[in-house]
This record gives structure tokens, sequence and C-alpha cells, in this order.
């Protein structure tokens, strides 16, 4: 029996000496890749040599993981750290914090006396070369290839009603010094743009350039005015005209500054008063220097920069990065408009190439290339999300729980819920992980007096009224807190997407619920298999006039479906709205019918955002100014342009890549609309079919 007694203890000794030593080996590997992951951003991002610009940085970062997850000694980590990165980082340092070392700037310095500083600018950041997008990533002062035909877009739109069926005509009096600039005019729809004239612009003096366009009949959406101008081009520009053919005679759509004798850049952030513009390297002024007539005309021009200030030679990062070890990154180098001095010795770059060539990844499990995706994506928004001032997350502290959570993966549906669990820690209501298939049931659930209640069903086992008590054995409230953690947002859209997909899974298969109906508590199985629904939407709904356009619910009372009107639909029924005595407008199925073809009608004066260096929003518009009175709950508290991140795994992570204030300056993020009047739901009206939301804003529109 003692013998026994012994042996067991020995075995307990040695099972906890080995979980001992696992655990050591993770935290090791967790802290090496924390290491590499800090300097991948910081030299991906903000070094501007050419040779970065040679790199597939996503081989280079599962290279990376893989050249430093076993290492075992801080000595061999900054050794193997700077034998990596030192052929495309020119005066790269690494040290022990403990052991500093001076940084000599003078090893960069260029023998040419003509050569130009040369560093990053980002506005936002460019992840993806797309010419549409609005976000931008330059080095200033270098001509790279894929930047000499950066383009500038200086533009208006206009709502196409007025103009159904009819020929538009716009004209523009222009001087260029260059080839390299157009005047526009299209008509942009949802499934085609197809319908656009231009003309080159070429003449040095100034001379009017006029293009025409035939609008069809009962048209949409919008068009949009303007002129582009491609790379290094200096163009002047004055007295626009936009006119309609009524009859025989040409009659003015747009009169709202067309000759910029405002003479001033705008008060509230635009790059001119009433015209937008789309642009990352031109210069913008309303001159008074040789108008074509009046005082002002505009001048745009090349400035191969974003921003008028650059990191100036010998600004560098300066950074702790983990296990005891800081780098050194120059932000600024020479270039003579050939090459960024000084070159990387040729053999060793030859080298980092074939490495990385020899980098092959597909989308099956790969625990390398998922490690490299977290540092993707921790650097992405370490470095350019907009609202880490604004919520209450360590992101450092992030990085490395990710990286130990990643370790432990199994499949890679386990590593979708990894990543999708950092995501949500910054609580960006855009910030989706998409890439996985999900099974989901065919219910719609609200969280109504303390309960989740099926508001909408399409199995025949589960009604409207039906309380889920439990799914899959676990109380029904622990499952949606645990996917709440999964979901990024403010507190009430984590909550309403996590309805949404409440008993969705990765897997197909069976779901067993416990629900109450009618005080008993009842068992039922349900497969999973529905897929009319997302964390964005659920198509489920028994709400009433869901199949509506735009319907005189009582008498003077219209009630407008804005998820299947069209503007078309909206503008055909104009008149008889104008005169209504109350107009709902229900957005809680989503929004072909866009509040910014509504706004127009229910203003007198321009209603203008006071923050022009960021979108406006709908909501934020009548909110400021008063418009319309809502119903319901408060929005989810997130705007702004998105951006996307391709990770090498295969997965694809959308964010904000923008700040949004509301009009008066003070936060949208997180906290939203507010309703006028604040709608709580009851079990016993959805039982009952009632929808209490149109019941309120009929209340309302009632005592008008």
């Amino acid at each position: 029996m003692k013998i026994f007694l012994k042996i067991s203890v020995i075995l307990t000794i040695i099972a906890g000496s080995l979980s001992a030593v696992c655990k050591s080996e993770t935290n090791r590997k967790v802290q090496n890749i924390e290491t590499f992951a800090r300097l991948y951003g910081y030299v991906r991002w903000f070094h501007p040599s050419d040779e970065t610009q040679e790199i597939d940085w996503d081989k280079f970062a599962v290279l990376g993981v893989q050249k430093v997850e076993n290492i075992q000694s801080t000595k061999e980590l900054r050794d193997t750290l700077y034998q990596l990165f030192s052929p495309i980082v020119q005066g790269l340092q690494i040290y022990e914090i403990s052991k500093p070392e001076n940084f000599n700037s003078n090893i960069l310095l260029s023998p040419d006396a003509n050569a130009k500083a040369v560093a990053w600018q980002h506005h936002g950041v460019l992840l993806q070369n797309d010419r549409s997008n609005i976000y931008r990533s330059v080095r200033a002062n270098k001509n790279d290839i894929d930047k000499k035909n950066e383009s500038t877009v200086v533009f208006k739109n206009t709502n196409p009603s007025s103009v159904n069926g009819k020929k538009i005509k716009f004209s523009g009096y222009f001087k260029s010094n260059k080839n390299g600039a157009k005047l526009f005019i299209q008509h942009i729809t949802p499934m085609s743009n197809d319908n656009k004239q231009e003309v080159h612009i070429e003449s040095q003096d100034w001379k009017k350039y006029e293009i025409s366009l035939s609008i069809p009949n009962e048209t949409y959406y919008y068009i949009t005015y303007g002129f582009k101008v491609d790379g290094d081009v200096e163009v002047w520009a004055d007295d626009f005209e936009l006119l309609v053919k009524n009859g025989e005679k040409w009659e003015p759509v747009d009169t709202v500054n067309m000759g910029f004798e405002r003479g001033k850049i705008s008060d509230y952030g635009k790059p001119v008063d009433d015209w937008d513009v789309i642009t990352t390297l031109h210069t913008f002024k309303v001159s008074d220097e040789d108008s074509h007539s009046g005082k002002y005309c505009l001048k745009v021009n090349y400035t191969g920069k974003i921003f008028e200030r650059i990191p100036q030679f010998g600004e560098l990062i300066r950074e702790p990065i983990g296990n005891s070890l800081t780098c050194v990154v120059p932000l600024t180098l020479i270039t003579n408009n050939t090459a960024t001095y000084p070159k990387t010795e040729a053999s060793s770059l030859v080298r980092l190439k074939s490495e990385i060539s020899n980098i092959n990844f597909g989308s099956e499990f790969n625990p390398q290339v998922n490690l490299a995706s977290v540092a993707i994506t921790w650097n992405v928004l370490q470095h350019f999300f907009p609202y880490f001032d604004v919520i209450d997350t360590d992101w450092n502290k992030v990085l490395g729980e990710t990286l130990k959570s990643t370790l432990e993966n199994k499949r890679k549906k386990d590593f979708f819920v990894t990543l999708s669990r950092m995501i949500a820690q910054i609580d960006d209501g855009h910030g989706i992980v998409s890439g996985e298939q999900m099974y989901h049931l065919p219910i719609r659930t609200e969280f109504i007096e303390n309960k989740i209640v099926i508001t909408a069903s399409n199995n025949t086992e589960l009604k409207r009224g039906d309380i889920i008590k439990k799914i899959d054995g676990k109380p029904v409230m622990d499952t949606l807190d645990a996917i709440e953690k999964l979901i990024s947002g403010s507190p009430q859209l984590k909550r309403h997407r996590a309805l949404n997909i409440l008993g969705s899974k990765l897997d197909s298969g069976e779901i067993h619920l416990v629900i109450e109906r009618d005080g008993e508590e009842q068992n039922r199985t349900i497969s999973n298999s529905y897929n009319g629904k997302s964390v964005f939407f659920n198509l489920i709904d028994e709400r009433q006039y869901l199949s509506k356009t735009i319907v005189e619910i009582e008498p003077g009372i219209y009630y407008i479906n804005m998820a299947n009107s069209t503007e078309n639909d909206f503008d055909q029924k104009i008149n008889v709205l104008a005169d209504a005595k109350a107009v709902i407008y229900d957005q809680r199925g989503g929004s072909r019918l866009s509040f910014f073809h509504v706004i127009p009608y229910l203003i007198e004066e321009p209603a203008l955002s006071a923050w022009w260096n960021i979108p406006q929003t709908e909501m934020g518009i009548i909110d400021h100014y008063n418009l319309a009175t809502t119903v319901g709950e408060s929005t989810a508290g997130c705007n702004g342009n998105v951006n996307y991140i391709n990770l090498p795994c295969g997965y694809i992570v959308m964010w904000t890549g923008m700040r949004v204030l509301k009009h008066n300056g003070s936060q949208l993020y997180l906290e939203g609309f507010p309703p006028d009047y604040p709608v709580n739901k009851t079990i016993q009206a959805i039982k009952e079919g009632r929808d209490e939301y149109l019941e309120k804003a009929l209340e309302i529109a009632r005592n008008r």
C-alpha cells in the first residue's frame, strides 16, 4: 500500500513539473512573438526604405513567427531579429534596455546634394490598393510606381428627381500646366456607373469646357459632377454651371458657390465651400490671382504629400518591444528620386527574399499563419484605430492574451473565435471577423422583461411569445453573455447582435432548447440549418407592413418602410407626404431609402455637419436639427468609413478607420443617439402580435 502511495506521489510531482514546463514554454513563445510583432509594426508602416516596398509583408510575418517562437534567450532573440530586419531597415538598432546605445544619424546621410527626405504619411491607412478607398498611405517625396497617378476629385452631388427624363449640361472654365485633368458628369445607380461623360482639359489659357448627359426616366440615387486631377498637374477652375433643358430653355440646377466667390476655405472643415473633395497629394487654394471672372477661382496643385509636415531627418522610433529589448527605427531616409539611401547589401536582401518566397500558406489550419495574423491585426489597430482614448481596453495586454489563446487552438474555427474575441475588445460596431459559415436557429429573439423571448419563428415547434430558458443544457443568459464576448460594439449593439445569432454555431447539427410556454417548461430539439440571418440582420420578422413600401395607415398619417421603399417610391408620393399630418419612417429592417434623400424635404435651410473632416451621419443630422421625433431604442454608437484587413489565414477583419463626433463635438462612439421616446416591449404584446414601437409612433402622430 505504501509503495503505491509513493508511486502516486511521484507521478503527481512529475505531472505538475511537466505542466509548469509547458506553461513556461508557452509564455516564452508568446513573449518572443509579441516582441517580433511590435518591431514588425514599426517597420512595416513607418520605415520608408525602398527595400520595405519589395517585401511580401504577410509572408514576412509568418517567417518572423517561425524564426522567433522557439528561441530561449534574450541575446539569441535580439540577434535573430536584427538578422531578419536589417536587410530592409537601414539604421536599425536593437539593444537591451539595461545597455542603451547611441544612434548616429550620419550613417544615413546621402552624398547627393540634391537628395530629399522621404518618410511615410498615413491618412488612415491604405491596406488594399483600391483607388476608391478613401484611406491613403504614401511615402512623401517618393514617387512610387503605384502613386504616380494619385487622383484628386472635386465634386458635387445632386438629387436626380428634378431632371428625370431630361438632358443636363455641365460646364466650367479651366487652365492647366499640362494634361492630366478632366471635367465629368455621371449618373450613379446601385447597379451601374456607366452613364457618364467626360472631357479632357488641355488648355494652358482659360477655356470653357462643356459636356452633356441624358438622364433616364424614373431614375434614382444621385448625379455627381466636377473635375478630376491625376498626378503632378496644376489646374485652375472657375465659373461652373449645371443646367437642365426644360423645353427649349436651359435653366440652372445648381448655383451655390459655382464660381468660388465665397473666397475662403470652409469654416466647417471642407477643403472648398459646398464642394466635396477626395484627395491625398494635392493642395487647394481659393485664389484671387488671375481668376476667369469675379474675384476668386480655385487652384489645385500637386504636392506629393498628404500633409505639409513630414518627419525630419534624424527623427526616429525608440521604443521598448518586450523581452527587455528596445528598438530604434529611423522614420526618415534620404532619396535622390532613384533610390533611398543607403542601399542594403544585395546578398542579405536576396537571402531574405529567398526565405520569404519559401513561405506558403493556404486556407487550412496553420498555427504559425494564425499567430502572424494576430500580429498583423494587432498592429493595424495599435497604430491606426481612432478610439483607444474612449474605450477601457489594455491593447498591449490583448496581444499576449490572443497569442496565448491562438497557441491553444486545435482547428481553424477555434481561431475564428479567438480572433473575434480579440476584435470584440475594441468595442467597434464595425469590428467584424468574416470568413466562416455559421448555422442558425430559425427564430428571432429579443430581450424583453429581463427574459429571452421569441418574437418571430419559421419553425412550427416554436412560436411568438415563447421564453427560452436553456440552450444545450446551459442557462440562456450564460449563452447570451458568451456570445456578447465575441461581438464588438457598444453594449446596446452587442446585445442586439448576440440576440440575432443566439443559438448559432460554427457547426451544423441540432440545438436542444428548454422553453417556457404558458407557464410550463417544454423541451424542443431544433435544427440550426437556417441561413437567412447573420450577426448584422435577421430576416425572420412578423411585423405588420413588412412587405409594404408607403402606406396611409390612418387618415393623414403615412408609414414608410425604409427597407423596401426606393427613392423613386418616395418621390412619387412626395406631394401627399408634404400634406400629411405625420409621416412615420421605419428603419428597423435597414434602409434602402436613404435619409439623405429625405432630409432635403424636411429643412428650409442647408443642414450642415459641424465636423466635415469626418463623415456626416443621418441620425446625427436628424438629432442636431430636430428634424424628426425618434421612437424606439438608442442607435448603435458607431459611424465612419470602414477599413479592411485581409489576413494570411484567409479571414477578413472589418473595423472603423475614421473618427466621428456629434455635431456639437461630443462623443458619438459607443453612446449613439437616444430616442425622444424610448419604448420597452412587453411579452404580452409579443404574444398578441402588437408592434409597440409603431403604436407609440401612432400615438405621437395623432397628437400632432
